[in-house]
């Protein structure tokens, strides 16, 4: 239905018997230039963004099956501990000592402490500001 708004639809006549055709023609039916590319645009616009997806896909499972026993990650709620124990559908996370929680395989990544380049660079400014407020 949406379609038919954004395609130039002409008005159609119906002809009548013995009256002559107003295309002048043998009554053949006029081809819309530009119909099957308006109906295949939303898919050509899908087509990139399900590629990203499951290449993103792709790489979190790479990541995942390289987790092993003691490694550091983290949940997609946030959660960050000691990998246990792993299996295919759920994982036991150390978050504290005597506390082990269980949480879906898939929500879990590999956990890299190292602190963020942006708050090296706050650090680096700070550092900057001191030591030219000592001149």
């Amino acid at each position: 239905m949406l379609l038919a708004f954004l395609q130039d639809v002409g008005s159609k006549s119906v002809a009548q018997p013995g009256a002559p055709s107003p295309a002048g023609g043998g009554g053949g039916s006029q081809g819309q230039p530009g119909g099957m590319l308006t109906m295949l645009l939303p898919f050509l616009i899908m087509v990139p963004f399900l590629f990203m997806m499951f290449r993103r896909q792709k790489k979190e499972q790479e990541a995942r099956s390289s987790l092993k026993k003691g490694d550091m990650v983290v949940a997609q709620s946030g959660l960050i501990g000691e990998l246990v124990e792993l299996e295919d559908k759920v994982a036991k996370i150390k978050i504290a000592p005597g506390t082990t929680v269980r949480v879906l395989a898939s929500s879990l990544g590999p956990f890299d402490p190292t602190p963020a380049k942006s708050d090296k660079d706050l650090k680096d400014l700070k550092d900057a500001k001191t030591a030219e407020a000592k001149k």
